[in-house]
């Protein structure tokens, strides 16, 4: 029996790993109601547009609807059969309007599932009233303009889809629209590619269109009467609607090694691999949210429709296969089930684009079926979002019999992450400059170690580089690596200063110079800040926060002007935190608005630290705050210890940060912008990176907690060499030397962002 049809059939619960690799199987209250509600027919139609006739063609659509039609099959247990795909030129009006009948409303019956999802251009079309009206439309594949004095312009309008999502007989209904309705004056927004193309400011929708909207119009009428009585409910589709945008937005695509993806659907469907059955579609969304405002901040997804206030909600209005999260599916197997091919949707792009050979995945088993060694896949290559990998690090024998085990539909697990030691920082150079400056550009970056060029739009980059506009003087950076951007006033940036762009073009304000400097100059005077952002991307490629098995929970909390929790993170897959604990998390975190926390200037924060592992843990704390400065906050209030008598935190107990009996406490102040804070664990002491740090650290305050670090990288290098030291199953790996091997099992990092002003 397929792994995937068992699952279903059994419903079996939630499982958290024991500390042996074994699964524990928990329940919670809110997934056994799931449990308990009729289960229906699940049914998708998935469209995804990247070759647009007389259009700039996108990249990524129809790689969402791959990871849609994977986390669909692989997660939530839809059947292959019951999801229709329309990529490209199949995707005409007529093609998605008979799609959506036939497939969808003709199918489903009142407690079946229906997922559709759109990704390609969006615009707007005037409705050619009194009022001038416009209405935002999805852009087809034979979306042609046919001339004439009123252009008529072959759209879907979005009021169509909502009265096709009324005409379903269901309201378990969800709409995915990876779509923008703003255009921002260029098909570029830094390094990534705005998905709204620009209608003529007079083109109508077609007598087709407008003849469908009527004639669903009337079918509701007839058959609901819901229309007649209630004429505000055919704006209002039912069900939840997922949106990468909201109104005067963008909504960008992304390019990352080996693919391009929308950057809505690549984060939303990655964060619902790693969810668990009883997590919420809120829950969901603001993590998704938050994940997206680390990269760009003129886009914040929004979630509407009928349903969309019911924190209860489970994404995509079905409970998750019973299964403990994972991070990707094995698609297929070769050489008599030695090989597989797997899919790896649920870990985090940057670090998938940084995923080494040789990094290991264990296999997850069948409660009961356990093997006496955890089965473990290690990579041999990977394209990105797919690898192959063999049976390893174990004898002969139980390869033999593991070899058996592995089928089409089985989920995997991070275990070891290998990652490269010397990671690169790719600067993107604007295409607007002049050829003579990209030039400049291009020959100065080449010189600075671990530092490369690409062309803006061309190729994946961390950052931008070009010239500040007067319409960016207020417009900041709010991604991770950028977190050393700041709100400085309009006086203290100068308009057409050379400087730092995140990849979405928001501004690194403390990055601009003088009108008149020179290219080679500006980037000779950025150096300290490149390798500053060299250095959080080594960090950020740490964060396991969802696949690490060391048992920590951090709460941060505000003391004044009012003492309240602000955001609460944990191990979710450590094996001895409570499953009631994990549940409280997910109602208090739900609740949490979209995107970066905010905080006063003048708020007195602390971090509050719970050690659920059974071992001693050793920690760091470092981050960049919102003056840019790279710090170091001691957790234990004093100078920085022999590494040799390095403090640590016992099993069970709990640690404040700042320590309470600190002299001077967290206080954040000017100027504003975004803070990122990284709380590292490890079950051996930071040796090297203690050591690097006693040669670079000054002192912030006059308290010994907090200090400046002047050498971040070597900071960062010193943080990978320790973690790779720590390692437990990496010891079975021969890794180059020119690699780290990481292990969940013995390490965890949890990044803290927030909005200071």
């Amino acid at each position: 029996m397929r792994r995937r049809a068992f699952l279903q059939r059994t419903g079996l619960a939630l499982a958290t790993w024991s500390a042996s690799g074994s699964l524990l199987w928990q329940y919670s209250d809110r997934y056994q109601q799931a449990l308990a509600a009729p289960v229906g027919r699940k049914l998708a139609l998935l469209v995804g547009i990247n070759q647009y006739a007389g259009s700039d063609h996108l990249t990524g659509c129809v790689t969402d609807t791959e990871l849609q039609q994977e986390l669909l099959v692989a997660r939530f247990g839809f059947q292959p059969a019951d999801i229709l795909l329309l990529t490209d030129q199949k995707a005409t009006r007529q093609a998605i309007v008979a799609a959506f009948t036939e497939h969808l409303i003709q199918q489903a019956q009142p407690n079946d599932v229906v997922v559709f999802h759109f990704s390609g251009y969006g615009s707007t079309l005037s409705l050619g009233d009194a009022t001038k009206t416009l209405q935002n439309s999805l852009v087809v594949a034979d979306d042609l303009v046919v001339g004439g004095e009123v252009p008529l312009v072959n759209d879907l309008l979005e009021e169509t889809v909502w009265l096709l999502l009324r005409s379903l007989p269901t309201d378990k209904v969800v709409a995915v629209l990876d779509t923008g309705y703003t255009y921002p004056g260029t098909s570029l927004q830094g390094n990534l590619r705005v998905r709204t193309r620009q209608n003529p400011s007079t083109a109508q929708p077609t007598a087709e269109e407008l003849a469908l909207q009527e004639q669903l119009r009337n079918q509701l009428i007839a058959t609901r009467r819901t229309i007649a009585t209630r004429p505000e409910l055919a704006t209002q589709p039912p069900g939840v609607i997922l949106a990468a945008t909201g109104a005067g937005q963008v909504a960008l695509e992304a390019k990352w090694q080996g693919f391009s993806a929308g950057l809505f659907t690549h984060t939303l469907t990655q964060t619902l691999w790693q969810a668990t059955p009883a997590t919420t579609l809120q829950t969901t969304f603001r993590q998704t949210s938050e994940q997206i405002c680390r990269r760009v901040s003129q886009q914040q997804p929004e979630l509407k429709g009928q349903k969309s206030q019911d924190s209860s909600l489970l994404p995509y209005q079905t409970s998750l296969l019973a299964t403990p999260a994972a991070d990707g599916v094995i698609e297929a197997v070769e050489e008599g089930g030695k090989v597989a091919r797997l899919w790896l949707g649920g870990l985090p792009a940057a670090v998938l684009e940084q995923y080494g050979i040789n990094s290991l995945l264990q296999l997850v088993t069948e409660p009961g079926d356990q093997p006496p060694t955890p089965v473990l896949l290690q990579i041999t290559s990977r394209e990105g979002l797919t690898a192959k990998a063999r049976i390893c690090c174990s004898g002969n024998e139980l390869e033999a019999e593991s070899s058996s085990r592995l089928q089409p539909g089985q989920w995997v697990r991070e275990q070891v992450r290998v990652l490269p030691r010397n990671v690169g920082l790719t600067v993107a150079i604007d295409n607007t400059l002049e050829r003579i400056e990209r030039v400049d550009a291009i020959s100065a970056l080449s010189a600075i170690p671990r530092v490369s060029s690409a062309i803006a739009g061309e190729q994946p980059a961390d950052y931008l580089f070009s010239k500040l506009q007067n319409q960016e003087l207020t417009q900041v950076a709010a991604i991770p690596s950028a977190a050393i951007a700041s709100t400085n006033t309009p006086t203290s940036i100068n308009a057409n200063g050379y400087g730092l762009f995140s990849s979405g073009r928001d501004t690194i304000s403390s990055t601009a110079g003088e009108r008149g400097e020179a290219v080679k100059v500006a980037i000779k005077r950025l150096i300290p800040t490149l390798q500053t952002l060299l250095a959080a991307k080594l960090l950020n490629l740490t964060e396991n926060q969802a696949t690490s098995q060391l048992g920590v929970r951090v709460t941060l909390e505000t003391l004044s002007p009012d003492s309240h929790f602000l955001w609460q993170q944990e191990t979710s897959r450590a094996p001895n935190i409570s499953s009631s604990s994990k549940e409280r998390l997910l109602g208090r975190v739900s609740s949490t608005n979209a995107g970066h926390t905010k905080l006063a200037i003048g708020s007195q924060i602390q971090y509050r630290v719970e050690n659920f592992s059974t071992s001693p843990l050793y920690m760091l704390l470092l981050g960049l705050d919102n003056s840019g400065t790279f710090f170091y906050l001691n957790p234990f209030d004093t100078q920085v210890v022999d590494p040799a008598t390095a403090e640590h935190i016992a099993p069970g107990t709990t640690l404040i940060l700042p320590a309470t009996t600190s002299p001077v406490q967290w206080m954040l102040r000017h100027p504003a912008g975004v803070s990122e804070n990284y709380l590292i664990f490890s079950q051996a002491p930071f040796t090297q990176t203690l050591a690097t740090l006693a040669t670079g650290i000054r002192l912030i305050s006059q308290s010994p907690t907090l200090n400046a670090v002047t050498n971040p990288l070597e900071v960062a290098q010193a943080v990978f060499q320790d973690l790779h030291q720590a390692n437990g199953s990496s010891a079975q790996l021969t890794v180059p030397p020119d690699n780290v091997a990481l292990d969940v099992n013995v390490w965890a990092t949890l990044r803290f962002a927030y909005q200071v002003g």
